[in-house]
C-alpha cells in the first residue's frame, strides 16, 4: 500500500542518517516482510524511479546534515566498517528472530527489548557480534531448544554453528580501549601488514592504527606480539598546546644558559579535550598529559609546574621524547679510562684522547679522538676523529667517524662514516650517507635511505643486509623500553608471587587448624560422653569395666592435649606467615607508586617515538656508487632481494607495479 511505501522511505532515510548506507527500498520492504524476494526482484526492474528517489533523499540528508554541521562544530562521523555493518546485518537479521519468537510464544516484547539493549550494550564494551538469542538463553527468557528452533526456521543455525576460520592472529584490546595488542600464533613468512590490518578492522578497530610500514617491519623483524593500535594524545590537545622554547630546539644548543635561566613555558587552561578511543568512542583527556615537554637531567619544573629552569649552568637540549637537559661541558685533554673514573651524566663531552668502556657513559654531544669498547647514550651528536670499535651507540643526533668495527648503532640522525663498515648493525631513522664507505659482514637500517661506495669485501665473507626506508630503528629503541617495563615491573611481581605464596602456607596451615579444632571438639564430646557414662555405671558395673571407661577418657584426655599443643604451634606458624605476608604487602605498597610512574615515563616516551616516526617521511632508496657483491640482500618496507652476481654504479628503490604489488627496481647509472 502507499502507506507501506511511505513507512519504506521513512526507514530508509534513518538507515542513510544512522549508518550511511545507501540501501534499496526493495530490500527494506523484504525485512519488513510487506513483499517477497520474487516480488522485490520485479520491482527492481523499474531501477530509473528508484535511483531517482534514492538521489533525492541523499541529496536531502546531505542538505540535512550541512544545516546540522552549521549549528553544531561538530566534524563528520566517518563511514562505518565492515564489522559495524555486519553488526546491523545481524541487527536487521534479529528482527526477523524476535518476530518468530512472539510468533511462537517463546518470549514477551518487554522481554526482547531487554535482550536488545543487552546486545548493544555488549557490542558496545566487548566489541563482540553475539546473535540475540543468545542474550535471551542467557537472561533466562527462552530455552536453548526454542532458540534452535527459532534459527532453524530462519535457516541461520548451519552459518551460526560454523567456526571462525581461525588466522593465528589474536588482537588484545587494554581496557581504556586505547591499545591493541596483536599477538602471531603462526608462520610469520606469508604475513603481511595487511593481514594484521584485517585483524584489527575484524575487531572494528578503526582509529590508531599504525603506519603500513611500522606494522610489516615488525613482521620482517620476526616480532609474534607487539602493539598494532594506540590511541596516544588527542589531536585537539596537541594542536591547543602552548609551549615557548628559550633555546633552539633541533639540536644541543651552542648558546650557554646560566642556572636558574627559563628554558621553556607552557601555557594550560582547566579544559578538558574530547578524543576517541580505538572504536570511534569519545572520552575525555584532561589537560594533565605530558604531552609538551619533561624535566630530565640538569633541569627542574617550576612550583606551578608551568615553567623549566636550568639547574646548573650548561647547554640546553630538548630530546625527541620531549625531555630538557642542561650538559655542562667538560674538556679532557687525556684518555678517559678507568684512572679517570665515571664522567658527569649528560655532559657535553670533548676528549682529546681515547674514550674506553670503563664505565657506561651518558652525554649531550660527544667529542673523542677514539672510541672502544664503550656503551653511549647521548642526546645529542657523537664523532670520533679516528673510529669506534667495540661499541653500543644510541644517540639521538648524527654520528661521525672513519670507521665502525663490530659495532651497534642506534640513532636518529644520520650517519657519516668515511672509510669502513665491519661486522656492526647499524640502525637510523635518518639516512647513512656514507659515499665513500665500504661495508662488509654488516647489517644497515636506515628510514631515509642509504648512501655508499660499496658494499661485500669478498665471496667469502658474511652477505651484508641493507634496508631503506624501514621503521626498524624505532622498533629497536621500543623494544628495549619494553624490555626496561618488563624488567622494572618483575620487580613488584616477584613480590606478589612471594606474598602469594605466603598467603597460601597461611591458608593451608588454617585449614589443618580447623581439621584439629574439629578433631578436639569432638574427643571433647566423647570424653563428655564416657565420664557421664562412668558416673552412671559407678555403682552398678564391675571396676574393669570401669577402668576401661577411665582409661579412653584419659586417651581422648591426651588427644584433646595434643590437639591444643599442635593448634599452638600451628597458629605460631600462621602468624610469621600472616606477619611476612603483611610485610610484603606493605613493600608492594611503599614501592608501586614509584614503579608505576617509572613505567609511565617510558611508556610515554614509547609514544613519544611512535609520533616522531609518524611525521617523519622515510625514502626506500639505496645508492651503491661502485661495487656489491653476490649475496648482499637489499630490503624495503614490502620487498626484498638479494643479488646473484656483482653489480656495479646502481640504485635499488621500492616501487608499485600496474597490480599495486610492491618491488624493487634496479637502475645502473
Amino acid at each position: 500500500t502507499e502507506k507501506d511505501i511511505e513507512k519504506a522511505l521513512e526507514l530508509q532515510k534513518r538507515e542513510f542518517r544512522r549508518a550511511k548506507l545507501k540501501k534499496l527500498i526493495g530490500d527494506i520492504l523484504v525485512e519488513s516482510g510487506v513483499i517477497t524476494a520474487k516480488q522485490k526482484n520485479a520491482i527492481l526492474k523499474e531501477q530509473t524511479f528508484l535511483d531517482t528517489e534514492s538521489k533525492k533523499i541523499l541529496s536531502e540528508i546531505q542538505i540535512d546534515e550541512k544545516d546540522s554541521s552549521d549549528k553544531k562544530s561538530t566534524s563528520k562521523d566517518p563511514d562505518i566498517s565492515d564489522y559495524e555493518k555486519k553488526f546491523l546485518q545481524i541487527k536487521a537479521l534479529d528482527k526477523e528472530f524476535s518476530a518468530s519468537v512472539i510468533e511462537n510464544g517463546f518470549a514477551s516484547e518487554n522481554q526482547i527489548r531487554i535482550a536488545q539493549k543487552a546486545q548493544e550494550e555488549a557490542f558496545e564494551k566487548e566489541n563482540r557480534i553475539q546473535v540475540l538469542g543468545d542474550f535471551m538463553v542467557r537472561l533466562n527468557f527462552m530455552t536453548e531448544a526454542q532458540k534452535e528452533f527459532v534459527l532453524k526456521e530462519q535457516q541461520r543455525l548451519d552459518a551460526l554453528s560454523q567456526p571462525e576460520k581461525d588466522t593465528g592472529i589474536s588482537v588484545h584490546i587494554s581496557k581504556d580501549k586505547m591499545e591493541a595488542v596483536v599477538k602471531i600464533n603462526r608462520d610469520m613468512e606469508n604475513l603481511s601488514f595487511l593481514d594484521i590490518q584485517r585483524a584489527l578492522q575484524n575487531k572494528g578497530i578503526k582509529y590508531g592504527v599504525y603506519p603500513d610500514a611500522i606494522l610489516q617491519c615488525n613482521i620482517d623483524m620476526k616480532n609474534t606480539e607487539f602493539v598494532a593500535a594506540r590511541q596516544g594524545f588527542s589531536l585537539e590537545l596537541i594542536k591547543n598546546r602552548k609551549a615557548a622554547y628559550f633555546f633552539d630546539t633541533t639540536k644541543v644548543d651552542t648558546q650557554e644558559k646560566k642556572m636558574g635561566a627559563t628554558l621553556a613555558e607552557q601555557y594550560l587552561g582547566g579544559e578538558a579535550y574530547l578524543k576517541k578511543d580505538l572504536f570511534g568512542n569519545n572520552r575525555e583527556q584532561t589537560e594533565g598529559y605530558d604531552f609538551t615537554f619533561r624535566c630530565a637531567s640538569g633541569t627542574r619544573l617550576s612550583s606551578d609546574q608551568t615553567k623549566a629552569f636550568a639547574g646548573k649552568t650548561g647547554f640546553p637540549s630538548l630530546s625527541i621524547d620531549k625531555k630538557l637537559y642542561i650538559h655542562p661541558l667538560i674538556s679532557l685533554l687525556a684518555d678517559a679510562d678507568l684512572r679517570h673514573g665515571p664522567l658527569e651524566a649528560y655532559a657535553n663531552l670533548k676528549i682529546s684522547g681515547i674514550l674506553t668502556g670503563e664505565h657506561p657513559v651518558t652525554a649531550g654531544d660527544l667529542y673523542a679522538e677514539e672510541i672502544r669498547g664503550v656503551s653511549v647514550d647521548a642526546v645529542g651528536t657523537v664523532k670520533s676523529k679516528i673510529g669506534i670499535t667495540d661499541s653500543f651507540i644510541s644517540a639521538q643526533g648524527d654520528i661521525h667517524a672513519k670507521y665502525l668495527h663490530n659495532c651497534r648503532i642506534e640513532t636518529f640522525g644520520n650517519v657519516y662514516i668515511e672509510n669502513e663498515i665491519i661486522d656492526s648493525e647499524v640502525f637510523s631513522s635518518g639516512k647513512i650517507d656514507s659515499k665513500k664507505c665500504r661495508v662488509v659482514s654488516s647489517t644497515l637500517f636506515a628510514k631515509k635511505g642509504i648512501d655508499l661506495t660499496g658494499v661485500g669485501g669478498s665471496n667469502r665473507s658474511r652477505a651484508c643486509v641493507l634496508g631503506a626506508g624501514t621503521e626498524h630503528h624505532v622498533l629497536e629503541k621500543v623494544n628495549h623500553l619494553y624490555l626496561e617495563i618488563e624488567n622494572i615491573r618483575s620487580t613488584l611481581d616477584e613480590l606478589k608471587e612471594k606474598k602469594n605464596e605466603q598467603e597460601k602456607s597461611a591458608n593451608k596451615i588454617f585449614q589443618k587448624m580447623i581439621e584439629l579444632k574439629i578433631f578436639h571438639d569432638r574427643a571433647k564430646n566423647k570424653k563428655l560422653k564416657l565420664l557421664n557414662e562412668f558416673k552412671k555405671k559407678k555403682g552398678s558395673v564391675n571396676k574393669k569395666d570401669l577402668k576401661n571407661i577411665a582409661a579412653l577418657a584419659r586417651t581422648f584426655e591426651k588427644r584433646m592435649e595434643d590437639a591444643i599443643d599442635s593448634l599452638k604451634k600451628l597458629n605460631e606458624t600462621k602468624k610469621k606467615h600472616d606477619q611476612e605476608s603483611g610485610r610484603l604487602e606493605g613493600k608492594i605498597k611503599k614501592l608501586t607508586p614509584g614503579i608505576e610512574k617509572e613505567i609511565s615515563e617510558l611508556q610515554t616516551d614509547i609514544l613519544h617515538f611512535f609520533e616522531w616516526a609518524r611525521k617523519h617521511e622515510s625514502h626506500s632508496s639505496i645508492i651503491i656508487r661502485k661495487q656489491a657483491f653476490p649475496g648482499t640482500v637489499f630490503k624495503s618496507v614490502y620487498s626484498e632481494q638479494s643479488i646473484e652476481m656483482k653489480m656495479n654504479n646502481f640504485s635499488v628503490t621500492e616501487k608499485q607495479d600496474s597490480s599495486a604489488n610492491f618491488k624493487l627496481v634496479f637502475e645502473q647509472h
